[in-house]
């Protein structure tokens, strides 16, 4: 296996494991007792679907699923990433920036929008003792806005601008919810083994 190849199956693991520091997942309830009893009300969803969740609800807001979308600053893909964003990703996953045209890959933009959300949370971990919002809030503020304007926001959400916070608060519901039919799915599953 390449590096590259290593690299490529890595980076949905180490997002996983960044993105679950601090996020709310559902923990496994313990096993069931002899007896019948009630479905639980929390089902496990483990950090990776959380993340994943995650990396889909942002790519709902930012481009609905159209991996051609070019925003109205000439963001590029699913996830919307800037030129510059994706030199900066690109050159660290693959030793050299990759073309900007390859934007338009729904694997390859899933994967560089990942690897820049995992990028954001590791600065926002570094900065933890200056945080006045939630670690999603502030890391899908980063993502929409920069780190620059959260970091001159001093890491408040509401000194945000309105539309950053708009776009913090539609992306955090339909993470909640992914996440809720996630459990949903396990609680099936669930119902039927029992």
């Amino acid at each position: 296996m390449t590096f590259l190849h290593r690299i490529q199956a890595w980076s949905p693991a180490i997002l996983a494991a960044l993105l679950a520091l601090g996020f709310r997942t559902l923990r496994p309830s313990p096993p069931p007792a002899p007896a019948a009893r009630p479905i639980p009300v929390s089902a496990p969803v483990d950090a990776g679907q959380a993340a994943a969740r995650l990396i889909e609800a942002v790519i709902q807001i930012e481009s609905g699923g159209d991996p051609l979308k070019i925003g109205r600053h000439g963001e590029r893909g699913l996830m919307q990433i800037q030129a510059g964003t994706w030199r900066e990703v690109t050159a660290r996953l693959y030793g050299a920036p990759l073309p900007f045209d390859r934007a338009f890959e729904p694997a390859l933009n899933r994967r560089v929008g990942a690897a820049y959300l995992a990028h954001l949370q590791n600065r926002l971990l570094a900065r933890r003792s200056e945080w006045k919002s939630d670690e999603r809030a502030l890391l899908l503020a980063a993502y929409n806005a920069g780190p620059g304007r959260l970091r001159a926001a001093r890491y408040a959400l509401e000194r945000m601008p309105r539309s950053t916070r708009d776009y913090v608060e539609r992306a955090g519901a339909l993470h909640d919810t992914l996440l809720e039919d996630s459990a949903q799915a396990v609680r099936r599953r669930l119902q039927v083994s029992l």
